[in-house]
């Protein structure tokens, strides 16, 4: 089996949780709806062309890797915290956002020795995000802003520029011409200030 037939396995065993969402404009998933428009984009130019490019392939498979692993975490939290219940879920989109958030930077800090402390920091907010999970209850704003200087000073300190995976595979989309330049997410946009600009 290729990861082409992986991915469509993988649809069809999801169909429900994913069209459901998507059907229903999820803002649980819609920090991330432009990585599932390029994955969805070149799964089917690959079905028609049956041959991609090396890069194209490594865009296609980080994005199915990306998306499998949010859309498991979506639905370990539907199963255990919400009995199933999709409308249930979509009344805690922005804490499920900043955990998913959340998750991007631990996985981002795993791949430098020196951001230890920031991490054990990170982990510290995970917890607190989903414990308020847990208790059915959405986090403050003052999360948001715990996140973005926890961020901002990990990646400071070591001289980079981080962008995350769904506003990396945005401007794919926008280059792959699935989006126009122009096409403006106001809810994906409002996330990502508040983390990436509450300083």
């Amino acid at each position: 089996m290729d990861i082409y037939t992986d991915y469509s396995n993988w649809k069809s065993e999801n169909f429900e949780l994913i069209n459901t969402l998507i059907k229903n404009k999820s803002k649980t998933i819609s920090r991330f709806t432009s990585v599932i428009a390029v994955v969805d984009y070149l799964y089917d130019k690959h079905s028609k062309e049956k041959k991609l490019n090396d890069d194209l392939e490594l865009i296609f498979s980080t994005g199915f890797d990306y998306i499998y692993d949010q859309f498991l975490l979506i639905q370990t939290l539907l199963k255990k915290n919400f009995n199933n219940d999709y409308m249930e879920l979509e009344k805690y989109s922005k804490t499920i956002n900043l955990l998913l958030y959340i998750n991007d930077f631990q996985n981002e800090a795993l791949n430098y020795k020196e951001t230890k402390n920031d991490l054990k920091k990170l982990d510290d907010l995970y917890d607190k995000v989903t414990k308020s999970i847990d208790n059915k209850k959405n986090v403050p704003d003052e999360y948001f802003a715990i996140l973005s200087d926890i961020t901002s000073s990990m990646f400071d300190n070591l001289d980079i520029e981080f962008h995350t995976i769904d506003q990396i595979y945005y401007e794919i989309a926008i280059e792959l011409g699935i989006y126009a330049d122009d096409e403006f997410d106001m809810y994906n946009s409002f996330i990502n200030n508040k983390i990436m600009n509450s300083r």
